[in-house]
C-alpha cells in the first residue's frame, strides 16, 4: 500500500462476512481493517482516517459486559464511544455509520434528508447505505476531506476561508464564491479548532451538500441558466465553448464524490451575467441567453420561457418540475438551511400531499388557501 492510501477501520460483528467487502474496497486503493467491537484497540482508532461502524450487532455472538451502561445497544451507541476515545486521544478520524436499514432508523424523515439528518442527530460525520456501489468513492472523499482539514486544526488564524479545501477555482468569480460561503456561516475559528475540524466537515456534508446552497445540483444549475435539465446534461456531454464554460463552474472539492455532481452558484451567476452583457438588449432574458448559448455551443439552445423559473420539491425533498413562481408556493421545510435557495412546491401538489401542505411558508399560507378555494 502506498503511504497516501487511506486507512479505513470497519467495525462489524460479522468479521468473516465483512472481509469480502473489505477485499473489494482494497481494490479501490483503500487500506481496510475489519474488527469486531470487542477487539478494537486504541491503536486501531489512532491509525485510522475513517471509522465505519455497522448499525446492527448480534450481541449473542459478541462478548460484552452484562451491565447496561457498558453494553452498547447498536452501532450508534458504539459510535459515541469511539468518538469519546478519539477526543481523549486528540485524534480526528471521520466516524460514519454503515447500515442496510436506513429507512427504519430514519423513521418518517423525508427520503432525501435521511443520511444528513441521521448523521447530524447522532453526532456522526456521514451515513452510508450497505451495498451502495459508490461507497469506495465516498470513503475516499471523506478521508481526503479529513486530511484537508489539518491546516484548520493546526492554526485557525491561518485558515484560508476554506478556499483550498473547497477547491475554489482561480476565476473572476472566486471572491463572489467565497462571499457566498461566508453567508452560510461555516465553523472555521474556535469551534472548528475545538472539534478538530469535524464541525467544518459536518457543516459541509450535512448542511451544504444535500441542499442548493453556494453549490447546487444539476437541476438547480440548469434552472439558473434557464435550461431544461435534459439539455443541460446533453451540453455537458459535448465538447464546445458552452460545455467548457460550464465545466469551469463544476465543484471538484474533497467531497465531490459524496453524491451527485454540484456546481458553483457564483460561477453560474457570473456566466449568466456575461452572456446577458453580450446579448441583444431588446430580447427578453430567456431569449437573450438562448442566443448567446447557441453561439457558444455551435448549435441551437432552447431555454425555459418562464418569467421566474423555480425548482419544486415534494414532501420527500425530492426535486420535481421546474415551473414559474406564479404557479408555486414557498416552503419552509424542516432542516432546510436558511442560507439555501428557497424551496417551492407546485400548487397542484399541495392538494394531494398533506405533508407538503404543512411545509407552506407562513407568509404564503393565506395565498395557498385562496388558491385552494379557486381550485
Amino acid at each position: 500500500m502506498s503511504s497516501n492510501t487511506p486507512r479505513i477501520l470497519l467495525i462489524d460483528d460479522e468479521v468473516s462476512k465483512e472481509e469480502s467487502v473489505a477485499a473489494g474496497l482494497r481494490l479501490s486503493n483503500l487500506q481496510v481493517e475489519v474488527r469486531s467491537p470487542n477487539t478494537v484497540t486504541r491503536d486501531d482508532l489512532r491509525s485510522s482516517k475513517v471509522i465505519a461502524i455497522d448499525h446492527h450487532f448480534d450481541w449473542t455472538v459478541v462478548p460484552h459486559p452484562s451491565e447496561c451502561l457498558y453494553w452498547p445497544q447498536d452501532g450508534l451507541a458504539v459510535a459515541a464511544v469511539v468518538t469519546g476515545h478519539l477526543r481523549d486521544m486528540d485524534h480526528h478520524a471521520a466516524v460514519v455509520l454503515r447500515t442496510g436499514n436506513l429507512d427504519s432508523i430514519a423513521g418518517p424523515l423525508p427520503s432525501q434528508l435521511r443520511q444528513p439528518a441521521v448523521a447530524a442527530e447522532n453526532g456522526l460525520d456521514w451515513v452510508f447505505r450497505k451495498g451502495d456501489p459508490a461507497i469506495a468513492d465516498g470513503l475516499h472523499s471523506i478521508a481526503r476531506a479529513v486530511d484537508g482539514l489539518e491546516p484548520l486544526v493546526a492554526d485557525p488564524t491561518r485558515w484560508d476561508e476554506g478556499c483550498a479545501w473547497l477547491d475554489v477555482p482561480e476565476t473572476k468569480w472566486k471572491e463572489a464564491a467565497l462571499a457566498d460561503v461566508q453567508v452560510c456561516r461555516p465553523p472555521e475559528n474556535f469551534v472548528a479548532a475545538y472539534t478538530s475540524g469535524s464541525a467544518w466537515l459536518r457543516w459541509f456534508a450535512q448542511r451544504v451538500l444535500p441542499f442548493p446552497t453556494f453549490i447546487v445540483p444539476d437541476i438547480w444549475a440548469a434552472t439558473l441558466l434557464r435550461l431544461p435539465l435534459e439539455e443541460f446534461r446533453e451540453i455537458l456531454s459535448e465538447d464546445n465553448g458552452l460545455s467548457e464554460a460550464l465545466n469551469q463552474c463544476r465543484y471538484t472539492g474533497h467531497l465531490a464524490e459524496l453524491g451527485e455532481q454540484r456546481w458553483w452558484r457564483a460561477g453560474l451567476d457570473s456566466l449568466v451575467d456575461s452572456l446577458l452583457l453580450d446579448a441583444s438588449t431588446h430580447l427578453p432574458e430567456a431569449e437573450a441567453l438562448a442566443e448567446q448559448m447557441t453561439a457558444l455551443r455551435g448549435s441551437s439552445v432552447h431555454t425555459i420561457g418562464f418569467d421566474y423559473p423555480v425548482v419544486t420539491i415534494d414532501s420527500d425533498y425530492q426535486p420535481g418540475e421546474v415551473l414559474d413562481a406564479s404557479d408555486c408556493i414557498r416552503l419552509t421545510p424542516d432542516f432546510w438551511p436558511v442560507f439555501g435557495q428557497e424551496p417551492w412546491a407546485a400548487f397542484d401538489d399541495l392538494y394531494d400531499d398533506l405533508q407538503l401542505r404543512k411545509m407552506v411558508a407562513r407568509g404564503d399560507r393565506p395565498r395557498s388557501r385562496r388558491e385552494g378555494d379557486d381550485a
